[in-house]
């Protein structure tokens, strides 16, 4: 025989009684309602794996999407990195929150989203496809055998024409020499030579590079083609 009222003006999410039912309080209040003060403005938890979590910080800019909506993006703002962690799908994670604008409404509690959190990005640069910096013409020699038909060197030497299949070579990783230096080989009048250049950001893909001497439109080498008679 109590009158229930809100603290809060907003939405009831979820009513766990019905009306007339016996409330009984023991040792701890019970849950009659969950209300959302405002829908307007909504809270995204994001679980993000230890190897990437050195690189999020507060007031990031992020993008996400829910399965409701899958062709629409999000737009959110990094606001809490945790510091404790959990483990989710046998991968250690640290639960971070973005804030996001929900105007519409289009956005509900518990939805289930993918996000992508913007850690560094650059503008107008130079980039190559990540192959052109694990390019060692001395390793392409040895993989290709040599003196063998089509390597790299023996291409260099006039031989006589002879009719070949060709096939790609793995190249093994160059070694860098100082952290953020690398070097590109690139085709100067038919002849390989080398450029040291300076490594930026990288996507897994393409990488960013400075360096003296290069151009948009420049030919880099990536992996040498072999022959066989």
């Amino acid at each position: 025989k109590s009158v229930i009222r809100s603290p809060i003006d907003g939405v009831v999410l979820k009513r766990n009684l019905e009306p007339g039912q016996t409330v009984v309080s023991n040792f701890s209040a019970p849950e009659l309602f969950v209300i959302a003060e405002s829908l307007e403005q909504m809270k995204l938890k994001v679980a993000v794996a230890e190897a990437d979590i050195a690189r999020v910080k507060d007031g990031q800019k992020a993008v996400f999407n829910v399965d409701a909506w899958p062709d629409r993006i999000y737009e959110a703002t990094v606001t809490k990195v945790s510091f404790g962690s959990a483990i989710t799908n046998n991968v250690v994670t640290y639960e971070t929150e973005l804030v996001v604008a929900n105007a519409d409404l289009s956005l509900r509690p518990g939805m289930t989203a993918t996000a992508d959190i913007r850690v560094a990005e650059a503008e107008k640069v130079l980039l190559v496809p990540a192959a052109a910096l694990r390019f060692d013409p001395g390793a392409a020699a040895k993989t290709s055998g040599g003196q063998s038909k089509g390597s790299l060197i023996s291409r260099m030497i006039p031989g006589p024409p002879r009719r070949a299949a060709a096939k790609t070579v793995d190249i093994s990783p160059a070694v860098s020499t100082e952290p953020g230096q690398a070097r590109v080989w690139v085709l100067r009048e038919g002849i390989p030579e080398s450029v040291e250049v300076t490594t930026g950001l990288s996507d897994g893909r393409s990488v960013e590079i400075r360096g003296s001497g290069l151009t948009e439109g420049t030919e880099v080498i990536t992996h040498v083609l072999s022959t066989t008679p």
